[in-house]
């Protein structure tokens, strides 16, 4: 009968050391998932150093490249000027970027320079150069009303894959465009890159950082994943356990 009681102790030691060891894999891939999850915050807009955040990063409403550009009035703007004139001449541009594009916004200064200017864009992906120009098709000349873009790679002269921009030209106003291409265009990147930023010679001497959120809503619904994966685990030793 002590046997019996022995062995019965016994089963139940062994059960219980699996039930830990899988509550410690729970701990372990939970705090695995809140590092990675804090690693990834949302990016917001900075130009010339200063951030300037217009809104919660998460709550942007979708960008669609066609001319229309209400889309924009929710994405945190940024001055593009010299130096020398940026008090009385300067641009209002954002960059964004969402899990498969990065957008580009400009109106340009309602006074003096005030026409389109689609070249010597430098866009930068986690510190790798890329050079895109943005031009009508056959270089043609733009119209009033809203012009169709080609974005193209500047090395090369090649149209970007999935590739669409829209320049607006209205009587008495500044010229105003966006554009967008897909994260994979960028050489050797994929779409995890990190930071996104723009420079263009021709519109001033800011950088811009994209905002957007790049890996967040990904890495919440894989955490999300393996703690659910885990927690099922364990509910399935616990039972066996009985």
């Amino acid at each position: 009968m002590l046997r019996c009681v022995y062995q019965e102790l016994d089963v139940i030691k062994r059960k219980d050391v699996r039930i830990m060891k899988w509550n410690r894999i729970a701990v372990i891939a939970a705090a695995m998932a809140m590092m990675l999850l804090l690693s990834s915050t949302p990016v917001a807009a900075s130009s010339g150093g200063l951030i300037d955040v217009g809104t919660d990063a998460t709550s942007y409403v979708p960008i669609t490249i066609d001319g229309n550009y209400e889309d924009w009035q929710d994405k945190p703007h940024s001055q593009l000027s010299y130096s020398w004139d940026s008090g009385n001449n300067y641009h209002s541009a954002a960059l964004y970027r969402d899990d498969t594009y990065v957008y580009l916004h400009v109106r340009m200064s309602p006074t003096s320079y005030t026409q389109f200017n689609g070249y010597n864009y430098l866009f930068r992906a986690d510190n790798k150069d890329f050079y895109v120009l943005a031009i009508t098709p056959n270089n043609t000349s733009i119209v009033e009303g809203d012009n169709l873009l080609e974005i193209r790679r500047q090395n090369g002269y090649q149209v970007i894959y999935d590739s669409v921009g829209y320049v607006t030209r209205t009587a008495g106003q500044p010229d105003e465009w966006e554009l967008r291409f897909p994260l994979e265009a960028f050489p050797g990147a994929s779409k995890n890159i990190r930071t996104i930023t723009f420079q263009c010679s021709n519109l001033g001497e800011q950088v811009l950082t994209a905002t957007g959120t790049p890996t967040l809503p990904f890495l919440l619904a894989g955490t999300g994943f393996v703690i659910a994966a885990v927690g099922y685990g364990i509910k399935r030793r616990k039972r066996s356990a009985k």
